[in-house]
């Protein structure tokens, strides 16, 4: 009989979207096989389901991709992929996360408290260890720099203009060179992103980092997207 490993388990486990139990089950029935193991999953659970799970496409869209797979789990994820139904909309009920939500509470007076939503696209990711301490990290973050945005990207571009203009005035103010003016208000801008935005804040544990590359690193380990979706900082008697 062959020896099942846990990273035979985590394979299946990432093919199937199915939980660990059901993978273990899946490759001693199948002596190791793999092709046979995800057939035998295929048979006993919910496929559709764990299609939406791991793709995050509508119901309707997983359906037509396994018939067109001609019920092959692995091909159908492909033609998901390949006809761009794995990106989610905001807001569809069909559209399913996992993730946490994760807290600290600073001090012993506990007059701070700090939120941070992390998602991923299946419980596997979300139940890791190493996601779990991302998680934490972001929120520590949260807690200690206070970033108003999450990313720049996240800011109202009218806004962005009148951060532009206010900066341009100064600089006029200031009789600066025309020709560098361009040049120093964006090193303006990138300092408030840089202050504002959770994203483009360094690491306060380690400055040679920003929240992004450390978001990149972690999702890179994870092998599946990772996305900050929100933050939220509550001081006692401050709005």
């Amino acid at each position: 009989m062959a020896k099942i490993t846990v990273d035979d388990i985590k394979t299946l486990r990432e093919k199937t979207s199915s939980g660990m139990a059901l993978c273990k089950e899946a490759l001693v029935k199948t002596d190791g096989d793999m092709k046979k193991a995800v057939e035998y999953i295929n048979e006993r659970s919910d496929v559709i389901g764990r299609l939406r799970d791991l793709t995050g496409a509508k119901i309707g869209l997983c359906k037509i991709a396994y018939k067109d797979a001609e019920k092959d789990f692995e091909k159908a994820v492909e033609l998901i992929k390949e006809r761009g139904w794995d990106q989610p909309i905001e807001g569809d009920p069909d559209a399913k996360y996992e993730g946490v939500i994760e807290s600290y509470v600073h001090g012993k007076d506990q007059k701070l408290v700090a939120l941070a939503e992390i998602t991923c696209k299946t419980d596997f990711v979300a139940k890791n260890e190493e996601f779990r301490e991302f998680a934490h990290e972001v929120v520590l973050q949260v807690a200690a720099m206070k970033p108003e945005f999450i990313s720049r990207d996240t800011i109202e571009q009218k806004d962005i203009d009148s951060l532009r203009e206010t900066f341009t005035k100064e600089l006029e103010e200031e009789k600066k060179p025309k020709d560098m003016v361009e040049k120093i208000v964006e090193g303006k801008l990138n300092k408030y992103f840089a202050e504002k935005c959770l994203l483009d804040q360094k690491w306060f544990k380690d400055e040679s980092k920003t929240i992004k590359e450390l978001l990149d690193e972690t999702t890179q380990k994870m092998g599946e997207p990772l996305t900050i979706k929100r933050i939220l900082v509550w001081e006692l008697g401050k709005k």
